[in-house]
């Protein structure tokens, strides 16, 4: 019996010694299931932290802005790829679009300005061109922030500033054969020079256009537009006409009005060096509103004929043009009325010139679609309707 219990209690020994083993092996088990558990969780979390990282690195990709042409076209660093500067005063240079001037720039060196000339001071809407066989071409100017498009065979081949970071601008690599290259500045026009390659040839474009010389107050400076080289009234009208127009606009001035009255720059005081000296075949004046309100109407007629006459004397062959004031927020068709009829009758004096009636064109129903914010100035689409218009009376001239 005592072995029996004896055995009995081995047994149970055996089966108690048995389930710890079996518990040992559960602990064991989930100990390893709870090990596996946390290294899924830990390769999930892993994972997900890559995809994190793909998903901002492509977004980041997403949004990064789309390259501009410059960079597009954008050769090896210019410092270290042999080149040849082509000057700014080289004869190769066709200086368009009114008068330019050699000037010498303390640290930089000499450069080719838009000029006006009665002011003896810079000015904007002038551009340049050039061609050349090089199989590149690199820009070199002044790093200040100016903004430049500059067209290659008539194309754009770089939209934009100039990084004040750099004094070259890439414009194309990789060409063949000759290439028309224009350059169009947003404000004053300034050539410091191109770098073309060693062995590459330059030249002097043809230039057969007719040339439009246009006159007037901040209308023709280009005050309200998004860019004075591009989107304002004279390149415009000049690529509207297929003409060579040149901007001599000076802003708050007028026909008779000079600002400050010391700088003489009414358009009598400058149309003997800014108009004549250029003999143009076109003339467009562009002035009344400055006057209104400080000259009495007949004295303002009769001034505007003395300067219509003086251009006329001197260039007989030339087509005189007189724009009426168009109505704005600031100013009524009713308050022009005036001024319209003075400078109607100072045009109808002198031979060969054309008025140009803009009345009615403008109301308060459009003022917002062609007026910029400050209530006076055209917008760009301001500035394009007007262009059209005077495109309109100058071809009709033209065509006869």
């Amino acid at each position: 019996m005592k072995r029996q219990d004896h055995g009995h209690s081995r047994c149970y020994n055996g089966i108690e010694q048995m389930e710890s083993n079996d518990e040992v092996m559960m602990n064991m088990i989930q100990i390893g299931k709870k090990r596996l558990l946390f290294i899924g969780m830990l390769c999930v979390c892993m994972a997900v932290l890559a995809g994190c990282q793909n998903t901002t690195q492509t977004r980041a990709q997403t949004n990064t802005p789309t390259p501009t042409k410059a960079q597009i076209g954008t050769p090896a660093p210019t410092k270290t790829v042999e080149k040849k500067l082509i000057e700014p005063t080289s004869p190769e240079w066709l200086y368009a679009n009114g008068p330019w001037k050699k000037v010498s720039i303390e640290g930089w060196g000499e450069v080719m300005k838009g000029w006006m000339t009665s002011l003896d001071r810079s000015q904007i809407g002038r551009r340049a061109k050039i061609e050349t066989d090089s199989t590149f071409a690199v820009l070199k100017h002044q790093s200040r922030g100016v903004a430049v498009w500059i067209y290659v065979d008539g194309k754009l081949a770089v939209d934009g500033g100039i990084s004040s970071e750099t004094n070259e601008i890439p414009i194309y690599i990789d060409q063949s054969g000759w290439h028309q290259i224009e350059f169009v500045f947003s404000s004053n026009s300034e050539i410091s020079g191109l770098y073309v390659s060693p062995d590459a040839h330059v030249r002097k474009p043809e230039d057969n256009r007719k040339k439009l010389v246009v006159m007037g107050h901040s209308y023709i400076d280009g005050t309200g537009s998004s860019n004075y080289g591009l989107t304002s009234l004279v390149p415009v009208l000049g690529d509207i006409l297929g003409v060579e127009s040149v901007n001599q606009g000076i802003g708050r001035t007028d026909v008779d009005v000079s600002v400050p009255a010391s700088v003489n720059n009414s358009g009598l005081d400058r149309v003997e060096a800014d108009v004549i000296q250029l003999n143009p075949d076109y003339v467009l004046s562009v002035y009344g509103y400055n006057a209104a309100g400080r000259i009495e109407p007949e004295q303002y007629q009769a001034d505007y004929a003395k300067y219509l006459r003086t251009i006329r004397d001197a260039l007989p062959d030339t087509s005189l043009f007189a724009s009426g004031m168009i109505a704005v927020y600031t100013r009524s068709d009713e308050s022009n009325a005036p001024f319209n009829q003075a400078i109607k009758n100072a045009c109808s004096s002198v031979s060969n010139c054309t008025f140009i009636d803009l009345s009615g064109q403008w109301n308060k129903d459009n003022f917002p679609t062609y007026v910029s914010g400050d209530g006076v100035h055209p917008n760009d689409a301001g500035y394009r309707f007007l262009a059209e218009e005077y495109a309109k009376a100058i071809s009709s001239v033209s065509k006869k």
